[in-house]
């Protein structure tokens, strides 16, 4: 159990959401095309991949001294002395083995033509501590939890490169991204003294406050757009019973306050919270569209 733990399987949501939301816009789109086998194994694979990411940025983190004992963010199965540092990087390993041999497997399903996502995929689990260090993981997370899975498993399906896809999944991908910036603007203080530079740090607290803001509203927007658009259905509005969710979370945002990263120490976990909601909802408003 605890290497699960280790792992972070709450934040599978992120993984899952991608492929759940394309499968079944690509089933609205057309109600002929399925697989009950390149699903279930694209939602395994990018768990798997993501798990790997989880590890091993919880590794480079804790070496290089970004999180410390005690603080919010600390690697705590580490700290304890639970799991070794390099325990925790064999183990970010071993994920991504187990979860290439998946993706090859996809690949062979479905054609080489797809080979690059997975190369994608897998260069963004390793390379995201550095990007994150150089204010680019808010486009690692958005690329490798939204755009690079609905594109590539709407190719995997249709045998098509679809590129209403990325557009149909930008909302769920701003909202995954919204959870890495409540993330790094609350360890700023921690961030700057580890001296690395994320985007809460380069824009400074103030406009990382209103970025934010931005990100929890503007994917309410993009579905409205994208149904005046044709790519999603009516249905899409039901992600409005999110919106008390999203309030609340800016109201969270709203009155925190330079160098108290207490103010907002759980909006991290809110804003998940109302990824997932948002998510599950965009997802149900496909079937529904199908009814």
């Amino acid at each position: 159990m605890d290497w699960v733990v280790a792992s972070r399987p709450w934040s599978f949501t992120t993984s899952l959401i991608p492929i759940a939301a394309a499968s079944t816009w690509l089933l609205w789109v057309n109600p002929t095309t399925f697989d009950w086998v390149t699903i279930p194994l694209a939602m395994l694979m990018l768990v798997i991949m993501q798990a790997a990411g989880n590890l091993i940025s919880d590794y480079f983190d804790h070496v290089k001294g970004i999180d410390l004992p005690g603080s919010l963010n600390g690697v705590r199965h580490i700290q304890s002395g639970k799991f070794t540092p390099r325990e925790v990087l064999n183990y970010g390993f071993a994920c991504l083995a187990v979860g290439t041999l998946l993706g090859l497997f996809l690949v062979w399903r479905c054609g080489l033509n797809a080979l690059w996502i997975g190369g994608a995929g897998i260069v963004m689990v390793l390379m995201y501590p550095w990007l994150k260090a150089r204010a680019l993981g808010d486009i690692n997370v958005l690329l490798g939890y939204a755009l690079l899975p609905a594109f590539g498993l709407c190719y995997a399906i249709a045998q098509n490169w679809m590129l209403d896809s990325i557009l149909m999944i930008l909302p769920v991908g701003i909202c995954t991204v919204s959870i890495l910036h409540a993330n790094n603007t609350r360890d700023m203080d921690n961030d700057t003294r580890a001296g690395i530079r994320t985007l809460s740090i380069t824009l400074g607290f103030a406009a990382a406050k209103w970025v934010y803001f931005i990100e929890t509203i503007l994917p309410y927007l993009m579905v409205l757009v994208l149904y005046f658009c044709g790519i999603v259905p009516i249905t899409s509005f039901i992600v409005l019973l999110t919106l008390p969710l999203a309030i609340n979370n800016i109201k969270m945002m709203r009155s925190s306050r330079a160098h108290h990263a207490e103010d907002i120490g759980t909006l991290d976990l809110h804003t998940a919270k109302h990824q997932m909601a948002f998510g599950i909802l965009y997802t149900i408003s496909f079937a529904l569209a199908l009814i």
